[in-house]
């Protein structure tokens, strides 16, 4: 993986964009989740992205990127306002490719059910499609 000062001032100026960009989606994805916002998730989701962790409504999708509706349904189960922070730790850009590492802290309420808390490590991969990034894989496991 190539670092900043390693490239050339106009390659670094171009990683630092997609760096700056990978960061919003990771912020936003978390944004959306506290909004209930599920046709900007399936939108962001490439085709048959791999989604694997402890946490609906994406990881209990085929293919989220097709079925927003799916995603809108776990949302209709949980009472209440929905808690999702996260802090990134890392970006790691490689060309079209980009690899995101965050720390992410969950909370929600299940309708008439106890309140869920998670404290998740997840790993998000990016690729850029015509010229815009889209997560391909997502891998949250309890940190």
């Amino acid at each position: 993986m190539t670092k900043h000062a390693d490239l050339p001032p106009g390659l670094a100026r171009e990683y630092r964009i997609d760096e700056a960009e990978i960061t919003w989606i990771a912020s936003k994805r978390a944004a959306a989740m506290r909004a209930r916002d599920a046709d900007w998730l399936a939108a962001r989701y490439a085709p048959g992205a791999p989604v694997v962790g402890t946490t609906p409504p994406i990881t209990r999708i085929a293919d989220p990127v097709r079925d927003a509706v799916r995603i809108w349904e776990w949302f209709e189960l949980v009472q209440g306002r929905i808690r999702w922070s996260v802090r990134i730790e890392s970006v790691q850009l490689d060309g079209d490719r980009a690899v995101c590492r965050l720390t992410e802290r969950v909370s929600y309420r299940v309708l008439r059910g106890r309140r869920v808390q998670l404290n998740l490590s997840t790993t998000i991969g990016l690729q850029r499609d015509a010229d815009r990034w889209r997560i391909t894989s997502e891998f949250a496991v309890e940190a």
